[in-house]
């Protein structure tokens, strides 16, 4: 799946220690630091998020709502602080602009992790890994990485950033690469047995598999970019520790994995 908004397998914690970071760098590290902006949230029982509702299966408009993967972690968020969640939608280009002046007070919008941004802004604990990661057939117990492919065929879709990053690391690994017009075509090809792996990015690698039962996410991601977090105004910290304990909270109980299989 190709997008002109690339961004994009498993929800993992390791940007909370910048964000700590700069946490302590903003307030000198007092717990005691007032937090205006999560005061003025919890007293107005609502959490304002920024959204571009263009980016299906995260975020789309449904008949009556906004619906996607974003749009349930948002409110099962903003339901867990006690508050209600009020979309306002906006281009993903303009969404750090206005986040800065105020017109709400999250952006949680298949938000890449950017570190260039990290002076401006606040940023979660990641909540979805995208990158790419390695279909098998469901029966294979032996393909669990790129290593585990020396001599095989790895199939991927012409152009895309798996097809970039198969090249880089196929002298490492010993495979050889076939590219297909689509990664619909890949998907035939690792389902009649023509390549034994695919390598595709997160998202559409967990809605091929929906389409082919037959093939199953196997091992760790392969990539690591892009991963995906909530950005806030550097000026809550608060909001950010309150958020970040109720992500953690919804990877420990099982509420990310299903929204994830719900979606994807």
């Amino acid at each position: 799946m190709q997008s002109a908004r690339a961004r994009i397998a498993l929800p993992a914690v390791c940007v909370g220690v910048a964000a700590l970071a700069l946490w302590v760098l903003v307030t000198g590290g007092a717990a005691s630091a007032p937090d205006e902006q999560y005061a003025r949230i919890m007293a107005s029982g609502v959490l304002r998020i920024g959204m571009d509702a263009s980016f299906p299966p995260f975020e789309s408009f449904g008949a009556d709502e906004i619906s996607g993967f974003d749009a349930d972690l948002a409110r099962e968020l903003a339901r867990r602080m006690g508050l209600r969640a009020e979309f306002v939608t906006t281009g993903f280009d303009a969404l750090y602009e206005e986040l800065s002046a105020g017109h709400y007070d999250v952006i949680i919008s298949a938000l890449p992790y950017d570190r260039l941004r990290s002076q401006d802004v606040a940023f979660s604990d990641i909540y979805f890994r995208g990158g790419e990661v390695l279909l098998t057939a469901a029966g294979d117990t032996r393909r669990t990485s790129l290593a585990a492919l020396n001599g095989d065929v790895l199939g991927v879709e012409y152009g895309s950033n798996a097809d970039t990053l198969a090249r880089r690391l196929q002298r490492r690994n010993g495979y050889r690469i076939q590219s297909y017009t689509t990664l619909a075509d890949a998907g035939a090809a690792l389902g009649a047995g023509a390549v034994q792996a695919v390598l595709a990015d997160a998202v559409s690698a967990r809605l091929l598999r929906r389409s082919q039962p037959g093939l199953k996410i196997a091992g760790e991601p392969v990539g690591d970019d892009p991963n995906f977090v909530i950005a806030m105004r550097l000026t809550a910290p608060t909001l950010l520790a309150t958020l970040n304990r109720h992500l953690r909270g919804m990877q420990s109980d099982g509420t990310l994995a299903r929204l994830i299989d719900r979606w994807f």
